[in-house]
């Protein structure tokens, strides 16, 4: 098996829960879990090999920086699972669940953290005799190189997908339909062609989300507040899309630009700040010193 140690723990730093539409809570797992995690793998048939089914041992692997990802209902925790990246690729294995569809949710929230790290593949190992790589398939996994271990182990089988890549870029016709939906206004404007100052976030082909750079006069750069899509809220795709109007903004020769505060652009207001964003009681201000003119300067 993988060494679930590597680059673990920057996976989970700063990782929020997140709900699911079956009263599952997903979230980083943490000492304090240590005795529902073992009991967990301890109740599991055949044993997983390597999983901690004591809870000493599940406290050894969490120190050592091994992540793990765990599912809860009002019961408890139902699921868990161990992941890495390595090389540009996200890895995971240990995956046990005992409610129907938590490992399922589980196998999602790691796909979706890979995405949001900017990673295009997910594999994990399971037996090549089992009914594992049925499910795996069913999910959008192939298998990509079989392992023979011997000494009476079973073979075992590599199986990846492929991700969509996550992107924020310029509005194109295309999206006109998407946009209007995001924003509740009449597509019509942008099946006329690209509008400037306007980009989406794309999953794939997808459009996630929608945000503009408003001249605003002065120098002045308005930002709208992102619009986003209600299941990929709270991933920090709204600092994403903000930064790229900040480039635009830049580049464009503004001096300033504003962000309306609101619930949902507070919610990332350290990420902004670190970003070089102050908060106003109304809004957020990015000051681009290279633009800034002298007092016997004008603007067009």
């Amino acid at each position: 098996m993988y060494d679930g140690r590597a680059g673990g723990a920057a996976y989970t730093d700063g990782m929020p829960s997140t709900a699911t539409a079956r009263s599952l809570t997903i979230r980083p797992a943490s000492i304090d879990d240590a005795a529902a995690v073992a009991a967990l793998y301890a109740a599991c048939t055949p044993r997983l090999e390597g999983a901690p089914a004591a809870a000493g041992s599940f406290e050894r692997m969490v120190q050592t920086g091994n992540a793990f990802l765990v599912s809860s209902d009002e019961a408890g925790i139902c699921a868990a699972v161990r992941f890495h990246d390595d090389d540009g690729i996200a890895w995971m294995d240990l995956l046990v669940s005992s409610r129907a569809r938590a490992g399922r949710h589980l196998v999602r929230a790691v796909e979706t953290g890979a995405q949001d790290r900017g990673l295009r593949l997910v594999r994990t190992r399971v037996p090549a005799d089992s009914r594992l790589p049925d499910v795996f398939g069913r999910w959008g996994y192939l298998p990509v190189s079989r392992e023979n271990a011997g000494d009476g182990r079973p073979a075992m089988l590599v199986l990846e997908r492929r991700l969509a890549l996550l992107t924020v870029r310029e509005q194109r016709r295309s999206d006109a339909q998407a946009i209007g939906a995001l924003i509740g206004e009449d597509p019509w404007v942008f099946e006329q062609g690209a509008r400037p100052g306007w980009f989406v976030a794309a999953d794939g082909d997808r459009v996630v989300g929608a945000i503009n750079v408003r001249d605003a006069g002065g120098g002045l750069a308005d930002f709208r507040e992102p619009a986003l899509l209600e299941e990929y809220r709270g991933r920090g795709i709204e600092v994403w899309m903000v930064e790229r109007c900040a480039i635009y903004a830049e580049t464009n020769g503004f001096h300033t630009a504003e962000l309306p505060v609101t619930e949902r652009t507070d919610v990332h207001r350290k990420a902004l700040e670190d970003r070089f964003w102050e908060r106003g009681p109304e809004r957020y201000a990015r000051r681009f010193l290279g633009n800034l003119r002298t007092a016997d300067e004008e603007w067009n």
